[in-house]
């Protein structure tokens, strides 16, 4: 049908249609919160994959079975692996983002005397907190993630003997795993979505993958680790830094490491 002399526009067919409302989509999508979400998401399934200890003994695992540390080294492995992601990956994504790293993401000491009253006021609760459940015996059949080889050795005669240096090494180790694992939440994925969706909905972006990564540990603490993503959301804002989540995390981390490896490295 013709209007005035003139053919009518072709109907643009189906295809064309639907590539066309795809591409709305697809332009909504664009920007710095789809690079922070699908990153974190590809991040967090790589360190699940090739960062696991079951990855490490897969590979290496018969290499390594006669070393006397080797009860330790899966999880060196996990520890670093993960280290590396969570810093390096954030890093690299943010070249096609805007601004300063430093300042954007949170990786300078921000307000430090709000940081360091509201860590010491995490601190009088958790501690105290962690110590009572380290009375449990959930607790202390998961803690430390690598059982006695965290603080022993394999002896000359194949029988595991405390080891000091190992278990300083080891909780080295988990501490900085958890400095990556508060950039990764509170400095990278907190900052980079607060300009699309606020500080509300980036604090409550943040905290479902942090509590999803809490699954296979005791009940209370998966729980537990909802309130914490919104409360160390809350801490990061606040101070305009991740690092004062990072120490205490960290710090808790290792608190509870001590409680449950104690008694064995106390001995009789």
């Amino acid at each position: 049908m013709s209007t005035g002399g003139h053919p009518a526009p072709a109907r643009p067919s189906a295809a064309a249609r639907f590539a066309r409302a795809v591409g709305v989509y697809l332009r909504e999508l664009g920007g710095e919160p789809t690079v922070v979400i699908c990153g974190a998401c590809a991040v967090l399934i790589l360190s699940h994959y090739q960062g696991s200890t079951s990855f490490f003994r897969s590979v290496f695992g018969a290499k390594t079975q006669t070393h006397p540390w080797s009860g330790a080294l899966p999880y060196f492995w996990w520890f670093g692996w993960s280290l590396l992601l969570y810093l390096a990956v954030p890093l690299l994504l943010s070249r096609v983002t805007r601004g300063s790293f430093t300042r954007r993401y949170g990786l300078g000491l921000g307000d430090w005397r709000a940081g360091l009253w509201i860590s010491g006021l995490f601190l009088l609760v958790m501690v105290p907190a962690v110590y009572l459940a380290s009375r449990t015996p959930s607790f202390a059949h998961h803690y430390p993630l690598a059982g006695n080889g965290a603080f022993t050795i394999k002896g000359p005669d194949g029988k595991p003997v405390v080891f000091l240096e190992v278990f300083f090494l080891y909780e080295l180790a988990y501490f900085l795993y958890f400095v990556g694992w508060e950039f990764l939440f509170r400095g990278w994925m907190l900052n980079g979505l607060l300009p699309r969706f606020g500080r509300g909905g980036a604090i409550l972006c943040q905290v479902a993958p942090f509590a999803l990564m809490h699954l296979g540990k005791p009940e209370p603490e998966a729980l537990g680790s909802i309130v914490a993503g919104v409360a160390l959301g809350i801490l990061a804002l606040r101070t305009r830094s991740f690092w004062y989540g990072a120490i205490l995390h960290g710090c808790i981390a290792v608190w509870m490491d001590l409680l449950a490896a104690w008694p064995y490295i106390r001995g009789p």
